[in-house]
């Protein structure tokens, strides 16, 4: 028996010999290692050795090793039996937090396209009344679009935490899709191993290294409904427009006017105008509130997270547990029982 082996400093992750054999595997930097504990059986021999041999780099090696093959079947039996153990992202990488709030409202005011009607076009006889007008403006221009402002607010969390650790994707940095690229790698490794200590070709299905379980349906419920939830909680959290009514100033301006009179020529007469406007810097107030609020109401997705993972978990480990009972039975040993509803249990 022989066994392979990868010396990764040397290694210039050209990818020729993965392609070529089973029991080589490409790592997310491109790199090559060894599936499994790299056993290479009598018959594969030869194949292997040439790709080793024409290995650019000499980054590869094999040497004949005394291997007792009952003992490492065994062995492999029982670590395919082991539980699966998980390790879930810190809650800090998709909780929603204070700073995250202090972030989201800066880049709401950034990016908001939000703005009252041009205030310069009108013009009031008294600054009560201009600000009576700018308060108007604000609440049926600006105040108004609160839920939508919030909505903008959970797309970025869902974007920037929340799709890294409960939504998959396939990128790297994904937890889900990190699970699948780690199962994968095992189930090519026991594959390799039991091919290699029964010198037999194990028959596969052609979704083998598929895994299915990806998100939830208590996720994908949830985010439907988020627009209702979401609506209800902001109105619960949210100050009452005359909060923000400090973002609404006034301007004064005079100019001369002609008047004209019955019993005289024409009179140049001051006449005072007023007009309202939005000060910038103090509209961020709103924007951190709107912010504030939706992180209030949405205080539900540090758990939320933590139940769509324990969900996927427990979906996948199923899914894995399948797979392993496939294998086992290709060996001619008894599988993985299942409990009376269905599910594979060790």
């Amino acid at each position: 028996m022989y066994k392979l082996k990868v010396n990764r400093d040397k290694c210039i992750a050209c990818g020729m010999c993965a392609l070529e054999c089973n029991a080589l595997h490409e790592d997310s930097t491109g790199k090559v290692e060894v599936v499994g504990e790299g056993i290479i059986s009598d018959s594969q021999v030869a194949k292997v050795r040439n790709i080793v041999e024409l290995c650019p780099e000499n980054a590869l090696s094999l040497t004949e090793e005394f291997v007792d093959m009952s003992a490492k079947i065994s062995e492999l039996k029982s670590k395919m039996k082991t539980p699966l153990k998980f390790t879930p992202p810190a809650t800090d990488e998709y909780e929603f937090s204070m700073d995250d709030r202090d972030r989201y409202a800066e880049d709401l005011y950034r990016g908001s396209s939000l703005s009252v009607s041009d205030e310069y076009e009108f013009d009031y006889k008294s600054s009560s009344s201009a600000q009576s007008a700018g308060e108007r403006a604000f609440r049926d221009e600006i105040y108004s679009q609160a839920e939508a402002l919030a909505q903008q607010v959970i797309v970025m969390y869902e974007q920037r935490k929340m799709n890294r650790v409960a939504r998959y994707a396939e990128t790297s940095g994904n937890y889900k899709y990190g699970v699948h690229q780690r199962l994968i790698k095992n189930l090519r490794g026991f594959v390799n191993e039991l091919e290699s200590y029964t010198g037999k070709k194990i028959s596969l299905p052609s979704d083998f290294f598929t895994f299915r379980t990806r998100d939830t349906e208590y996720i994908n419920n949830r985010q439907e409904t988020s627009n209702d939830w979401l609506a209800d909680s902001i109105k619960n959290h949210l100050e009452s427009a005359s909060e923000f009514y400090s973002c609404v100033k006034t301007d004064k301006t005079s100019e001369y006017v002609t008047v004209s009179s019955w019993f005289g020529s024409d009179k140049e007469k001051l006449v005072y105008k007023y007009a309202y406007y939005i000060d910038g810097d103090k509209l961020k107030r709103f924007y951190r509130h709107v912010a504030r609020a939706t992180w209030k109401a949405g205080k539900y997705t540090k758990k939320f997270c933590e139940r769509e993972l324990d969900a996927f978990h427990k979906a996948i480990e199923q899914e894995w547990l399948g797979k392993i009972d496939y294998l086992l039975r290709q060996t001619g040993v008894e599988g993985i029982k299942k409990n009376w509803n269905g599910e594979y249990q060790l």
